[in-house]
């Protein structure tokens, strides 16, 4: 079994990769420490035991990433797979879809792209490096990762564990997703150039096109990592280098709207065909509309036909109303609003733990209750 196997393929059962890629990242990190004394040592700012950003990476970033690729992966084939056996695709263009396919197959898999992330990796673990040192020399605040070697602010073997291996592995197993979400939404725009076959009464309100948006929802997954990585740091900067949570309250939501933005845009390559069947349907169900109208105003008004329960006439008219309104109500992005709600709820999750930097559970605790009251 090779590490690259645990880390590039989910071949291998779920939980073993968690589990030993979360002994290489982390379980040294603790030995090291424990050997040389500052995994509870006191005479350092942050000993290791007090190192949120250390536990998120080794214990929570890398198993959500790994079940990644049990969440979004299987969508992306079962949207592909929708696309090709619903008609929203025609027979005529099934060989274009097909092609665009195998693209995204290729770019995912392609090993030189797996090695540019990995570089990209490791240049961003030496950028969290001298962020280490600038804490140590301008702030002053000491850390297991760091110790003074002849009047220099140098790694201890923990530190540069952390470096070579924890923080790229975490940063290349992340961009690996981010890489996906590109070559994802690259999909979508050759999809969105074919000639699709669209119903405006599909109850999706999306001419048929509604799994593309609950899909994208699905990389909602990935964002929320990025956002339980970004709270572990800004909570080192809360708890360690003395800013407030007044200071990132406006950085928190601004990347929540990013995030959304993000999530959202590739599903504006299919608005030109939505606003196209919106405007071409409104006036053909409109026309049929009229004439259901005419001749239901004509029969049971101008006529003053009776028995109005019994007759089909009533419910013949509600059903087409139903209808029509779904016609009416066609989106021209493919994407439920409430959805979209759901997704920043979500991605505020990790960040409310920032609010027990400065009050203890209590404290929130009787501020909600005093809310409440």
């Amino acid at each position: 079994m090779k590490l690259t196997s645990l880390i590039l393929s989910n071949d291998e059962p779920t939980s073993k990769r968690i589990l030993i890629l979360c002994g290489i990242a982390w379980l040294p990190l603790v030995l090291l420490t424990l050997i040389e004394g500052t995994l509870y040592a006191t005479d350092i700012t942050i000993p290791f035991i007090k190192d949120v950003e250390a536990y998120v990476r080794g214990l929570i970033i890398i198993p959500m990433l790994v079940m990644a690729d049990n969440v979004v992966e299987p969508m992306m084939g079962k949207t592909m797979l929708y696309l090709r056996s619903s008609g929203v695709v025609p027979e005529a263009e099934q060989g274009r879809m097909e092609r665009a396919s195998k693209h995204v197959a290729y770019l995912i898999n392609a090993k030189w792209m797996q090695v540019i992330l990995a570089l990209i990796a490791i240049a961003v673990s030496w950028l969290l490096h001298a962020d280490y040192i600038d804490m140590w020399k301008e702030r002053n605040v000491t850390s297991w990762a760091l110790h003074l070697d002849d009047g220099e602010v140098e790694e201890t073997f923990a530190g540069m564990w952390f470096l070579l291996v924890t923080a790229p592995m975490v940063s290349f197993l992340l961009y690996r997703w981010m890489w996906r979400f590109i070559v994802w939404s690259y999909f979508l725009f050759r999809v969105s150039r074919l000639k699709l076959e669209l119903f405006a009464s599909h109850s999706d309100q999306a001419g048929g096109l509604g799994i593309i948006g609950y899909g994208q929802n699905l990389f909602g997954f990935i964002f929320f990592i990025m956002a339980t990585l970004l709270s572990s740091e800004l909570s080192s900067n809360l708890l360690y280098e003395g800013e407030k949570l007044v200071d990132v309250k406006l950085f928190v939501l601004v990347f929540i709207a990013i995030s959304i933005i993000v999530i959202t845009a590739p599903l504006l390559f299919f608005s030109n065909k939505l606003v196209s069947l919106k405007r071409r349907a409104l006036a053909e169900y409109g026309e049929l509309q009229q004439q259901i109208s005419r001749d239901f105003h004509h029969h049971w008004i101008d006529e003053k036909s009776k028995r109005l329960v019994d007759s089909i006439h009533p419910s013949s008219m509600a059903d087409y109303s139903a209808v029509y309104e779904v016609v009416s109500s066609i989106r021209i992005v493919p994407i439920n609003p409430k959805s979209v709600i759901v997704l920043a709820a979500v991605l505020l999750v990790p960040f409310l733990p920032l609010a027990l930097t400065e009050s203890s559970v209590w404290d929130v605790l009787h501020m909600i209750g005093e809310s409440l009251l």
